[in-house]
């Protein structure tokens, strides 16, 4: 789709100290990024069926992005560090497993583009990719 830029999903076969998943806006800030408008975005993902993510407009000098994030974890969609950190902890008592995943689509703003626009171009983008990920991502 045009506009879109880097989509990551990044898998993590085993969470421990020192190797787990981190937020993107942990590192992002990191090589220039400011968060705007931070929250959540509701997507209709096929029928009456919806899912929340993370979505944050971010800005650096000359770009700005829309981007859309969440974790998926052993058939739950989780999209906060605590929640990531309880059930790594649960499923490795009960599941003996930890591994995860981190999904981050970003979306280019052009210059005289409405973030509205943006923001349409990444729900169709994601109700498109979710139902290829979920072949991919752990169960």
């Amino acid at each position: 789709m045009d506009g879109l830029g880097p989509e990551k999903v990044d898998y993590y076969e085993s969470q421990r100290k020192g190797e787990s998943i981190h937020s993107p806006e942990t590192c992002l800030p990191g090589s220039g990024w400011e968060f705007h408008e931070t929250g959540a975005a509701v997507i209709p993902v096929g029928g009456a069926s919806y899912m929340k993510v993370n979505r944050a407009f971010m800005v650096k000098p000359g770009m700005k992005e829309l981007v859309y994030f969440w974790f998926p974890q052993r058939g739950r969609i989780l999209t906060n560090a605590y929640q990531l950190k309880i059930y790594a902890f649960w499923d490795a008592l009960n599941r003996r497993r930890t591994d995860g995943a981190l999904v981050r689509i970003i979306t280019l703003l052009y210059p005289d583009e409405k973030l509205e626009d943006a923001e349409a171009r990444l729900q169709g983008f994601t109700r498109e990719i979710v139902p290829v990920l979920e072949e991919f991502l752990p169960e």
